[in-house]
C-alpha cells in the first residue's frame, strides 16, 4: 500500500513539474498572453482579419465614392460655375460663386470632408492588411492594397485639382491631430502617381474582375491624368496607350444592347449609337459594351450600401431631376387668354421629374456643334416637345415646330421650365412600375411624386475620354498631329467632321470633352487641374462671370478646417 501511495505522489509531482515547465515555455511571450481581442463586438482587432473583412471595407470605399459624386444633389457641385451649366442659383442670384466656393462655402467643405474620409478609410485598409491580426495571404494583401491605394490616389488627385497643395496623410490616424500642414500640389500629385502606379501594376485586368470593382485600366487612366497635371506627358501617353491598345477594349461603333426606351412613347422612335451608350442596362461590359472602363453601380432597390450589386436603395442618382426642365410649369398661352402647361404631370417618356436646377449653358447648347454630330441629334439633345396635356388646346402639337405661344415672361420660364433636355440623363419608359400613376384621367406614363431618380449605371471612365486624355498629353508633348488623330477617332464615331491639326489647342480639347462627356465628367475638376475655371467660366457663363474672382482657379481651404488646426498653420489659398 505504501509503495502505491509513493508512486502516486511521485507521479503527481512529475505532472505538476511538467505543467509548470509547459507554462513557462509557452507563456514566455507576455505581450501575446496579455493581448485582448474582443469577441462580442466589432473592434479594429477583429474587423480586419479575413479577406472578406477587407473586401467589405473596400465595398464601402465604392459606396462612399458613389455618394460623393452622384447621389442626390451632389452632381451640381461638379458642374456649377463651369462652361457647361447655367445654374438656377446663379440666375436668380440666390447664391454667389465667390461666396459658395469661398472659405465659408459648403461645396468645398463637402469635397474636403468626403475625400479625407475616404483617404482615412483607405489608410486603415492599407495599414491593417499588414497587422498581426490579418490573415491575408500575400496575394490577397497585394490586391487589397492595390484597390485601397487606387481610391487614396484618386481622391488626393481630386483634392489637388481643386485646392492645390493639401495635407498628405498616409497612415491611419489613431489619436487627435491638430498640426496638419499643406504639402505642395506637386508633392500631392507625386503621391497620387505612386499610389495609382501600384494600383495599375497590381489590380486585375479589366475582364478578370467583377464589373463593380476597380481594374488596372481604370488606374492607368487616372494615372495618365495625374501625369498630365505634373507635366509628364510621355508617361501620360504610355498609360493612356495601355488602355487604347488593349485587345478587349474599343469604342462602340455600331448599335447595341437594350433599345427599349421610347422617347415621347413614340413606337417609331429608334435612337442612334450615342443614344445606345446611355440606355438602361447598356453600361457594363457583359452587355457587350467594350468602351466601359469604370462604371458606378446603381440598381433599383438593391440595398443602400451594396458595393457589388449597385445599391442605391430608393434615394440615389437624381440626374433627371437636376438637369431636365420642369415641363409641368412651362405654360402655353391659350386662345382664351389663360395658360396651360406642356405636361399635365411629370412623365416617364419625357424628362421624368425634371426640376430645372442645372440648365445646359448657352455656350454648350448653341456654340460648339457641327452639322451631323450624333451627340447633338434630336434624341441626345431634345430641343422640342409635343404637348401632353388633355386640358391644353394644343395637345399633341409640338411647342417649337408648331410655333406655339410659349409663355416666357420671367427668367425661370427659360432657365427652369423650358429648355433642351439631355438624352443621356433620362431613361424614358424605364421608371419602376410603382412610380407610374395608374389614374386613368392622366396620360400614360405619368409619374408619382417619388419618381425622382435615374435608375441607370453611370460611366466614371469611358474609353472616349481616354482618347481625349491622350490627345491632351500629345498636345503637351508637342505632337499636335497625334493629338488631332485621337480627337478624330472620337469625332468619327459621332459622325462629326474631322478636326485639323491647326485647330488643336487646349480649348479645342475642352470643347470636345464638352461634346463627348457632357453631364458625365466632373467638369470643374477638369477645368481645375488645367487652371481653366476662371477663364472658361468668365468667357462662357455671363452670369457667374459677374461674381467669380480671378483667384478662384483654386477653391478656398474651408475655414472650419483651418480653425481646428490649432497646433500648426494650415495656410489658405491666395485671394481668400
Amino acid at each position: 500500500m505504501k509503495s502505491i501511495i509513493f508512486y502516486l505522489s511521485s507521479l503527481f509531482k512529475r505532472i505538476i513539474l511538467i505543467l509548470i515547465c509547459s507554462f513557462l515555455f509557452f507563456s514566455c511571450n507576455e505581450d501575446e498572453f496579455l493581448k485582448e481581442v474582443p469577441l462580442d463586438f466589432y473592434s479594429p482587432e477583429n474587423s480586419y482579419v479575413t479577406y472578406n473583412d477587407f473586401v467589405a471595407a473596400i465595398y464601402n470605399l465604392h459606396y462612399l465614392t458613389r455618394e460623393a459624386f452622384w447621389e442626390d444633389t451632389n452632381p451640381q457641385i461638379w458642374w456649377r460655375g463651369t462652361d457647361m451649366v447655367q445654374s438656377m442659383y446663379d440666375v436668380d442670384n440666390s447664391l454667389s460663386y465667390s461666396i459658395e466656393w469661398g472659405p465659408m462655402g459648403g461645396y468645398n467643405l463637402y469635397l474636403w470632408k468626403i475625400s479625407y474620409r475616404i483617404i482615412y478609410d483607405a489608410n486603415v485598409i492599407i495599414g491593417r492588411s499588414d497587422s498581426e491580426f490579418s490573415k491575408l495571404t500575400e496575394e490577397e494583401k497585394i490586391l487589397v492594397k492595390a484597390e485601397a491605394r487606387f481610391f487614396r490616389g484618386y481622391f488626393y488627385k481630386c483634392l489637388a485639382d481643386l485646392f492645390g497643395g493639401v495635407p498628405l496623410v498616409l497612415e491611419e490616424i489613431k489619436s487627435p491631430k491638430r498640426d496638419y500642414v499643406r504639402a505642395t500640389r506637386e508633392e500631392v500629385y507625386d503621391q497620387c502617381a505612386q499610389d495609382l502606379k501600384f494600383a495599375a501594376d497590381n489590380l486585375p485586368d479589366i475582364d478578370d474582375v467583377d464589373e463593380s470593382r476597380i481594374n488596372k485600366l481604370a488606374a492607368s487612366h487616372i494615372l495618365a491624368e495625374v501625369y498630365i497635371s505634373s507635366g509628364d506627358y510621355n508617361n501620360a501617353i504610355i498609360e493612356a496607350s495601355k488602355i487604347i491598345n488593349h485587345p478587349n477594349v474599343a469604342l462602340m461603333t455600331s448599335r447595341f444592347g437594350a433599345n427599349k426606351e421610347k422617347l415621347f412613347n413614340d413606337p417609331n422612335f429608334v435612337g442612334d449609337l450615342y443614344w445606345d451608350l446611355f440606355r438602361n442596362g447598356n453600361q457594363d461590359r457583359f452587355a457587350g459594351n467594350t468602351e466601359s472602363i469604370w462604371v458606378i453601380q446603381f440598381k433599383y432597390n438593391e440595398g443602400d450600401r451594396d458595393g457589388i450589386l449597385g445599391g442605391g436603395g430608393r434615394l440615389s442618382y437624381s440626374l433627371g431631376r437636376q438637369v431636365a426642365p420642369d415641363l409641368t410649369k412651362a405654360n402655353i398661352r391659350q386662345t382664351n387668354g389663360k395658360t396651360s402647361p406642356v405636361l399635365k404631370q411629370a412623365n416617364t417618356y419625357y424628362n421624368q421629374r425634371g426640376q430645372g436646377f442645372n440648365k445646359p449653358s448657352p455656350y454648350f447648347l448653341y456654340k460648339i456643334w457641327s452639322a451631323g454630330d450624333l451627340r447633338n441629334s434630336s434624341c441626345n439633345i431634345i430641343r422640342d416637345y409635343p404637348v401632353l396635356n388633355p386640358d391644353n388646346q394644343y395637345n399633341g402639337k409640338w411647342v417649337k415646330a408648331d410655333n406655339l405661344p410659349l409663355v416666357v415672361s420671367k427668367s425661370t420660364d427659360t432657365t427652369r421650365f423650358f429648355y433642351p433636355t439631355i438624352g443621356k440623363i433620362i431613361s424614358p419608359g424605364m421608371d419602376p412600375p410603382e412610380y407610374i400613376d395608374t389614374n386613368p384621367d392622366v396620360p400614360a406614363g405619368s409619374l408619382l411624386y417619388d419618381a425622382r431618380r435615374t435608375w441607370r449605371k453611370h460611366y466614371q471612365i469611358r474609353l472616349a475620354e481616354t482618347y481625349l486624355l491622350r490627345a491632351e498629353a500629345y498636345l503637351g508633348a508637342g505632337q499636335t498631329s497625334n493629338a488631332c488623330n485621337d480627337i478624330n477617332v472620337v469625332r468619327r464615331r459621332a459622325n462629326a467632321p474631322d478636326a485639323t491639326p491647326d485647330q488643336i489647342t487646349i480649348d479645342y480639347i475642352l470643347d470636345e470633352r464638352l461634346r463627348e462627356l457632357y453631364y458625365e465628367e466632373l467638369r470643374v475638376m477638369t477645368l481645375g487641374r488645367l487652371g481653366k475655371i476662371v477663364d472658361r467660366t468668365s468667357r462662357f457663363d455671363p452670369i457667374v462671370s459677374r461674381t467669380i474672382g480671378a483667384h478662384q482657379n483654386l477653391w478656398a481651404i474651408p475655414k472650419s478646417e483651418i480653425i481646428k488646426n490649432v497646433e500648426a498653420v494650415l495656410e489658405q489659398n491666395p485671394g481668400y
